[in-house]
């Protein structure tokens, strides 16, 4: 299993995931309602859409690890496939995010019309999107963890 100084990498890697997409996000939609923003801060949109992306795959990657490491009990293990399904949409959303924010700085920066603001506001949308997969799969999670311990029964929600 992927460690990081003796703790597992899948907890820590979600952290950038939910630092990165939110931030890249609303960077997205700031420049799509501001074109001229796109010239200087889409390639800070696109990397931060990327660098979002890549830690999301790690992290499924780890949380896979992290799953076969470790014993489940049967109680849990619905709300563990659950997060399972939502970590893998969070890697597709913040993919498609990662592309479209590519394309909407490489078209605010070299064309000119309605391509690079269509280009803006769909990489602003499938941000949001992204968004809604990491808190979707962000509170699965929680519950896996510590659902018991804050005093109700996993999968019944908070």
């Amino acid at each position: 299993m992927f460690t990081v100084l003796g703790v597992p990498a899948h907890p820590l890697l979600v952290h950038a995931v939910v630092v990165l997409i939110p931030l890249a996000a609303l960077g997205a939609v700031a420049v799509a309602m501001r074109p001229v923003w796109t010239r200087p801060y889409g390639p800070l949109v696109a990397a931060g859409a990327l660098a979002g992306a890549v830690a999301a795959t790690l992290a499924k990657f780890a949380g896979d690890q992290l799953q076969a490491a470790i014993d489940i009990t049967p109680s849990f293990v619905p709300v563990i496939e659950q997060h399972a399904r939502f970590g893998l949409f969070v890697v597709g959303a913040s993919w498609a995010f990662a592309v479209l924010a590519i394309a909407a700085g490489l078209l605010g920066r070299r064309s000119r019309g309605s391509a690079p603001r269509v280009a803006g506001a769909l990489s602003a949308a499938a941000g949001l999107v992204a968004i809604a997969a990491a808190v979707l799969a962000g509170h699965t999670g929680s519950q896996a963890v510590w659902g018991s311990v804050a005093g109700w029964p996993a999968g019944a929600g908070g």
